[in-house]
């Protein structure tokens, strides 16, 4: 079965032969969904475990030193998830456990107030296991627990987004904010 350790390995291997968005996503896209798919080898209980405050819980699986190329896994509290927000770097998610709704958004201002933002809809659609969501540093997204248990997904990143000034946005305000999360 296909591991952590492999699953990093190979990491290091893409993201050192490019830097090309478009490369890295079909490069690590079908890995991310093979490593979910091998859940059975390397998924543990408190993957589970959900941070009440803020509807989901984060566990790090690995982050080189200089916090580039993290992975986690986050676990969905049901009916809860994030608000719209970006990464500040390249994400490959893939399902693990169960199916999310994500949403992904436009942004229609034009940038030059950093802490404003209008959004619209782009599109709606759930992810279930194996399924891959591709995001480039400034794509935004939602996700969201429909069901009524715990979802779970394998989260890859260019940085750690903690590290990366990434953004949350409030749809009725149209105000941005930092967007940082508890990870154990």
């Amino acid at each position: 079965m296909y591991s952590i350790d492999e699953y990093v390995a190979d990491l290091r291997r893409i993201t050192a032969a490019t830097t090309d968005y478009a490369e890295i996503f079909d490069q690590v896209g079908p890995l991310a969904s093979k490593l979910a798919h091998a859940k059975d080898a390397w998924l543990m209980p408190e993957h589970y475990e959900i941070d009440e405050e803020q509807g989901f819980g984060v566990q790090l699986l690995h982050e080189e030193e200089d916090h580039s190329l993290a992975v986690f896994t986050i676990a969905w509290a049901p009916h809860d998830g994030t608000p719209p927000h970006d990464h500040g770097t390249w994400a490959i998610v893939a399902g693990v456990d169960g199916a999310e709704r994500n949403i992904k958004f436009n942004r229609l201002d034009d940038r030059s107030r950093a802490d404003y933002a209008e959004l619209e809809n782009r599109c709606t659609f759930s992810a279930n296991e194996g399924d891959l969501i591709c995001l480039k540093p400034n794509g935004i997204h939602l996700v969201w627990n429909d069901s009524d248990e715990v979802t779970l997904s394998l989260h890859t990143y260019g940085h750690h987004p903690n590290y990366t000034n990434r953004s949350q946005f409030d749809l009725e305000s149209n105000v941005v904010t930092p967007f940082v999360v508890n990870v154990r």
